[in-house]
């Protein structure tokens, strides 16, 4: 009887853990993810159009879990031919990514470090980079920045006509503002 007890208090404490957490709810126009490249001919910069992020705090609003998922046909730079290139370079079809927190250590100022997995070109990577969170209210404020070298994924270096070549190192840039989403009626 005791035995039974216990795996029910073990199976059911995670899950009491987890329904505390709350999602928050992203605002995409006035959030954004961009990624710069350079190459021997033209800087480019892109656009992430669409993607889900997904910011989960626990009921003292900390900041327990973090996914992007994307698609990489969702990555605009303005020009088309260069975006077909990209999908091509990447295999073609539909390519996906997916950023998973793993570690986010804040200081009191909201400065930080971030750990996790970054998932693309069927490859997965731990990366590190510096976050700032700020928390006015309800409302926090997620930037960042972190530079990473694409053929860590298994891609190669791109090259065109032996004149121009992308620098292997991409910088990507975000800022994801987030509020709880609003209490259902009756609540």
């Amino acid at each position: 009887m005791k035995f039974s007890r216990l795996l029910l208090f073990a199976l059911v404490l995670p899950l009491a853990a987890l329904a505390a957490d709350r999602t928050l709810k992203v605002d995409k126009t006035r959030s954004f993810v961009d990624v710069d490249g350079k190459s021997t001919l033209r800087d480019f910069s892109g656009r992430l159009d669409t993607y889900d992020a997904r910011l989960m705090v626990d009921d003292a609003g900390k900041i327990k879990g973090a996914t992007l998922a994307f698609k990489f046909t969702d990555l605009k730079t303005g020009d088309k031919g260069r975006d077909a290139d990209m999908i091509k370079w990447l295999g073609g079809g539909t390519p996906e990514g997916r950023f998973e927190l793993g570690i986010l250590a804040l200081a009191p100022d909201g400065q930080g470090q971030v750990t996790g997995k970054l998932t693309f070109h069927g490859q997965t990577q731990l990366v590190e980079f510096p976050v700032n969170v700020l928390r006015a209210d309800d409302t926090y404020t997620i930037t960042g920045e972190t530079v990473v070298n694409y053929t860590n994924w298994g891609l190669k270096i791109i090259r065109k006509l032996g004149l121009a070549k992308v620098d292997p190192e991409v910088k990507i840039r975000f800022k994801f503002i987030a509020t709880p989403p609003e209490p259902l009626p009756g609540n």
